[in-house]
């Protein structure tokens, strides 16, 4: 009897064990199937950028453009199925505070990926080894070529480079106006991207044997510049390149008016755009610029679409500018990711997405996309503009380009 009694114990207790063992199992299966920020029916992306911040005027317009083009993918019922549900943080163009929305977004909110995130330069190279560890694909809002060459597993970027701009703007005077030794000056804040600019200026002179005449430092947020200007002035350039945004920009075009600077203004992504003509007026008379989206105005399909289908959602809202553009861009790369990674989605399948986007074509919002396992740079063409101050825009003055190649 005992053994009896002993055998159907053994019995009941190798059942129980098989039922916790198998329950264990289907727990970790259910878990290893979770993926952070992907259910059935909803992909969660992150924002992080400056809303209230020096760099607001850049990022507001941007994050509005990214919240239109998400709704109207749902309103076309997703991407394989999932609804596009981000978040948006605001950094204000503080690296502690973008550090704290990195971890709010992650850690709390469960994102896939961020897209963008960090409003700037100095931000985004703190969050990148955040990123290459927690595994989310970063698709950055800064230009900075240090960051993305050589090639980063969990990095993109869908901005242009400084670099190709300043090539871009020297090519321009050396070849297509054939000026033999141009006399430059460099005018820029003391950021992260503000100091890359001034890199690629000073490689650039180097490399085309011209020596600067000046460098001066300007307030980010814009302000008096009335000492820079003089200082520009004694050194007579006939051409200035300046970083700065639209704030910056503007504050300097003003004085350099005001101070009879009459050398012509080279400006870079942020602050060519259509914001600085209007804003500073007359003083916009010598602006030039580099810029890789296009123009609200453009007749082209792709600026065609911006216009019909964020008129559709925002009646009589008026033009918008290339930072708009440079939002759209920014989450039309994702969508095209989210589709290329399929139903499978996890933080491999989606950096496999945004390597397969080849040959993409804008269809005018900038030039035709290529992205790859050696190259997370999507943009490689731009457009030299000219400001129009009479009707308050920007005129291309050159066709989509992309710099030369040295040898």
């Amino acid at each position: 009897m005992k053994n009896r009694f002993f055998d159907r114990g053994c019995h009941i207790s190798l059942f129980i064990l098989i039922i916790i063992i198998s329950l264990f199992y289907i727990i970790t299966s259910v878990h290893a199937k979770e993926v952070r920020g992907v259910t059935d029916t909803t992909v969660k992306l992150g924002v992080i950028g400056d809303l209230t911040g020096p760099a607001a005027d850049t990022w507001r317009p941007l994050a509005d453009a990214i919240k239109i083009y998400y709704k109207y993918i749902n309103d076309q019922g997703g991407i394989h199925g999932r609804k596009i549900n981000y978040v948006l943080e605001d950094d204000r163009y503080s690296i502690p505070m973008a550090m704290a929305a990195f971890k709010k977004l992650v850690f709390r909110d469960k994102i896939l990926s961020l897209t963008p995130g960090a409003s700037g330069a100095g931000h985004t190279h703190v969050l990148i080894p955040l990123c290459e560890k927690h595994k989310v694909p970063l698709s950055a809002a800064t230009n900075n070529k240090d960051f993305f060459q050589p090639v980063r597993k969990y990095v993109f970027t869908t901005l242009p480079f400084y670099s190709d701009q300043i090539k871009l703007m020297f090519e321009y005077l050396l070849t297509d106006l054939k000026i033999e030794n141009p006399r430059i000056s460099l005018a820029y804040p003391d950021t992260a991207a503000g100091k890359d600019v001034r890199d690629s200026v000073q490689e650039e002179a180097r490399a085309s044997n011209i020596k600067l005449l000046s460098e001066v430092i300007l307030p980010l947020m814009g302000g008096d510049c009335s000492s820079q200007v003089l200082n520009l002035k004694r050194a007579k350039p006939d051409y200035i390149i300046i970083y700065g945004h639209v704030a910056g920009a503007v504050s300097f075009l003003r004085d350099a008016k005001k101070l009879s600077l009459s050398a012509v203004s080279f400006i870079t992504q942020y602050g060519c755009v259509e914001d600085t003509v209007k804003i500073a007026g007359d003083a916009a008379g010598n602006m030039m610029g580099a810029n890789g989206f296009g123009s609200w105005h453009d007749n082209s399909p792709g600026m065609n679409k911006i216009r019909k289908v964020t008129l559709k959602y925002y009646p009589g809202s008026g033009s918008r500018n290339r930072n708009f553009m440079q939002g759209w861009f920014i989450a039309m790369t994702a969508v095209e990711a989210l589709k290329n990674a399929g139903r499978n989605l996890n933080d491999e399948t989606l950096i496999d997405g945004y390597e397969k986007i080849r040959g993409f074509d804008t269809q005018g919002i900038c030039g035709f996309i290529d992205f790859g396992p050696k190259d997370h740079k999507a943009i490689d063409y731009h457009r030299i503009y000219k400001a129009d101050v009479e009707n308050k825009k920007l005129i291309p003055i050159t066709e989509w380009r992309k710099p030369y190649a040295r040898d």
